[in-house]
């Protein structure tokens, strides 16, 4: 939404406001009368701000930041494994359990914390 109103905004200043042209003989006097030249602009802006917005939010809510230090749970995972984490607290299941449900499947290491 505040790509779209930027865009209307912008349009609105840049095409009546500012420098209104006749096109065509298609004079620019108000936003309503121009509004469907405006809606291809309109949407691509706000997409646009949209996926910023979206990778910014990412970023911020991952840390991972130019500057910050990331945090890695366990160092490895950058070559050739990935992590699992699981919280005994908040299962049904011991961590007893839960152990021993995991070394049928396989696994290569197992570390507790």
């Amino acid at each position: 939404m505040i790509g779209v109103s930027l865009a209307l905004a912008g349009m609105w200043y840049f095409m009546i406001h500012d420098w209104p042209l006749n096109i065509g003989g298609k004079p620019n006097f108000s936003l309503i009368d121009n509004i469907p030249s405006f809606v291809p602009v309109t949407f691509e802006f706000g997409v646009l701000c949209a996926a910023h917005g979206m990778a910014i939010t990412f970023m911020l809510r991952n840390w991972t930041l130019p500057g910050f230090k990331a945090k890695n749970p366990y160092p490895r995972t950058t070559d050739d494994r990935f992590v699992m984490e699981i919280h005994a607290a908040d299962s049904d299941l011991s961590a007893d359990e839960i152990k021993a449900f995991i070394d049928e499947t396989c696994v290569l290491e197992i570390d507790e914390k």
